[in-house]
């Protein structure tokens, strides 16, 4: 039985779609209505990045309705604002204040609020109504649950959808969270951090939209599959602001190709490394100042090699080793020739600054002495150097590394690795131009970055607006931090850091969270395990099977899986047995690692006694529906299974 205002509130939601593309027709003609090819040019230009944001519309422009004590008319709830011919709001975004009890409303605090409906919908058309009096009763229509219940229950895609509809109330509190303190999510799996994060940048830009329009927010990702997976959450949500990266991609230009063994990544990620860049620039940058001379107008000009020095001083202890700073070097001493040769000319001198400069670079003789005060430096070939070269390393390293990790850090591949990112980039912020810092940067699986990769992230979020993702529990990076307080140091900011909590999950049904739950007393003995939302799911199915059959056991399960996105996960030292034949296309096969932070509605996880428990856990967590265990060896005893 249909809810009774069902075809009403279909009325008023065909009104609102109708306004919204009144709404998108006017800004499609913007750029006619005002004159010059250049300020049509830049109208178009805008016209058609907010025309993005009209785009995630079709997926279900209003998705509730708040009833209040005090207000005549209801107030509707959706994914973009949308007013009539008199501007008269008929929705407004999810992220206005105005929309906040729609998320947090109960009966002990309705904020006002006497109704709270929620929609279903496919696309423009609306499928069922759910009331909610906040006096805590069902007046009408589907029980409220039932709707997140059938959102976590539809089969996942190869993008992650956004949550706006669904957003839970422990899960609001941290998106709005206050954004001028570091904010750390702890979450175990399935407790939508990920879809928190990305909600809270979208709700940032609403919210502070002068500043970080201009400033930015960035996401920052583990790897290069997950940003694919979770890049059309923020567009879908008509953020155009953000830049997304993973962690790898962070230095312009440059992309790692190989994977370090695990003792040369747990070196690459020690902060002695920044005194050994340091070093080796130092040396690179030793100066040698001459004095600059030229004959102008028949008298000898200079700056004498005493004065360059002082010069160079200031400006290294003012300014650093950076480009900028080189060039203010330049222009010091430029300044610093220009006022000599007024002071000798007088009446004299008849050049402008700008001549004089030119007199001096004139054969190149400016550069030469620029050149002896302050070398000019690569900072990438200055990390090349350190990692391909025994003698460059010794003599930057010495008393810093031993020989020993000297031999383990020079390696003879042209190819970057994850590890040499933040030593590039340690390098560029040193020697080069200092990274873009932007207004909010968010970073996820934060757990798995090493100390090296956190002063990357502090580069980028200098002024302390962070928030980060993540879980210690699965923690399977080069460097494993107990808890968070062991991270925070190594942020701006970072001791006045909110921590808190998600303990709800979402994503993962009781039944197959039950398996993995038992590894916390080992991998991470202080974490509180997460909560499972759903329960009903199918009980993990476990078999054993001849190690000569494990792949093809592995497979013959994914194959007979029921319809929905599908995943095998392998250890590492079996990926080399995979199959590549015609047979296994269509199936992704992944190590745990790489399947961190993505999500399958089916999962296949082969012989669990050669995964790292860090990373069975992971492995464990990834299905909302059906979890295949085929193993050949006996299960590691801190499973717990009952078998």
């Amino acid at each position: 039985m249909s809810h009774p205002e069902l075809a009403t509130e279909q009325a008023y939601v065909d009104r609102a779609y109708e306004h919204l593309e009144r709404m998108r027709d006017v800004l499609a003609s913007a750029g006619d209505k005002v004159d010059g090819e250049v300020a049509q040019a830049a109208m178009d230009a805008w016209a058609a990045k907010r025309l993005r944001t009209f785009e995630d519309a079709e997926r279900g422009l209003c998705f509730g309705r708040l009833d209040f004590e005090t207000m005549v008319r209801p107030l509707y709830i959706g994914r973009r604002w949308v007013h009539d011919e008199e501007q008269r709001q008929l929705v407004i975004n999810w992220q206005a204040p105005a929309a906040r009890p729609f998320y947090t409303a109960t009966p002990q605090d309705p904020h006002g609020v006497t109704l709270r409906r929620r929609f279903r919908a496919d696309g423009r058309r609306l499928l069922d109504l759910a009331d909610e009096a906040l006096d805590g009763s069902i007046v009408d229509g589907a029980a409220v649950g039932d709707f997140l219940l059938e959102e976590l229950e539809r089969n996942r895609d190869v993008h992650m959808r956004d949550i706006v509809a669904t957003i839970q109330a422990d899960q609001y509190r941290l998106i709005t969270h206050r954004p001028d303190t570091p904010l750390v999510i702890q979450g175990g799996p399935g407790t939508g951090k990920t879809a928190v994060g990305l909600h809270r940048a979208s709700w940032l830009l609403y919210t502070q939209r002068e500043t970080l329009q201009h400033r930015g927010v960035l996401v920052i990702g583990p790897n290069r599959t997950f940003m694919e997976y979770v890049s059309h959450v923020l567009p879908a949500l008509g953020e155009d602001a953000v830049e997304q990266r993973a962690i790898g991609e962070l230095v312009d230009g440059v992309e790692p190709q190989r994977r370090d063994p695990p003792d040369v990544a747990r070196l690459k990620a020690d902060l002695r490394l920044v005194d050994v860049i340091a070093r080796a620039a130092e040396l690179r940058l030793e100066a040698n100042p001459e004095e600059l001379v030229l004959r102008l107008e028949g008298s000898f000009v200079s700056v004498r090699k005493r004065e360059i020095e002082e010069l160079l001083a200031t400006v290294r202890a003012e300014a650093g080793t950076t480009v900028a700073a080189r060039d203010r070097f330049r222009m010091s001493v430029l300044r610093r020739f220009y006022e000599e040769y007024g002071r000798l000319l007088g009446a004299g001198a008849i050049r402008n600054f700008d001549e004089v400069e030119q007199a001096l670079r004139a054969s190149g003789y400016l550069e030469r002495v620029l050149r002896a005060a302050w070398p000019v430096v690569s900072p990438d070939r200055l990390v090349r150097s350190l990692t391909g070269s025994r003698t460059s390393l010794a003599v930057a390293a010495d008393g810093i590394l031993t020989e020993a990790e000297q031999k383990l850090l020079v390696r003879r591949s042209a190819a970057w690795s994850d590890g040499d990112v933040p030593l590039l980039d340690e390098a560029r912020a040193l020697l080069g131009t200092p990274p873009r810092a932007f207004g909010h940067v968010i970073v996820d699986e934060a757990q798995d970055l090493t100390p090296m990769q956190l002063r990357m992230v502090a580069r980028r979020a200098r002024e302390g607006a962070l928030t980060i993702l993540g879980d210690v529990a699965q923690a399977t990076g080069p460097v494993r931090y107990p808890r968070w307080d062991d991270v925070l140091p190594h942020l701006p900011h970072g001791g006045e850091a909110d921590v808190e909590e998600l303990r709800h999950a979402y994503r993962v049904p009781r039944e197959i969270m039950e398996v993995a739950l038992p590894l916390l007393n080992t991998i991470a003995p202080d974490v509180a395990p997460p909560i499972s939302y759903r329960t009903g799911a199918d009980p993990p199915n476990v078999h054993r099977v001849a190690e000569e059959h494990l792949l093809a056991e592995a497979y013959r399960h994914a194959a007979a899986a029921p319809d929905g996105l599908l995943a095998v996960i392998v250890p590492d030292e079996l990926v080399e047995q995979l199959p590549t034949d015609d047979l296994w296309n269509g199936v992704p096969a992944l190590t745990p690692r790489e399947a961190k932070g993505l999500e399958f509605d089916h999962v296949v996880v082969v012989e669990p006694a050669l995964i790292e428990l860090r990373e069975l856990y992971v492995a464990l967590t990834r299905p909302t529906k059906t979890l295949v265990v085929v193993h050949a060896r006996p299960l590691p005893r801190e499973l717990a299974y009952d078998r």
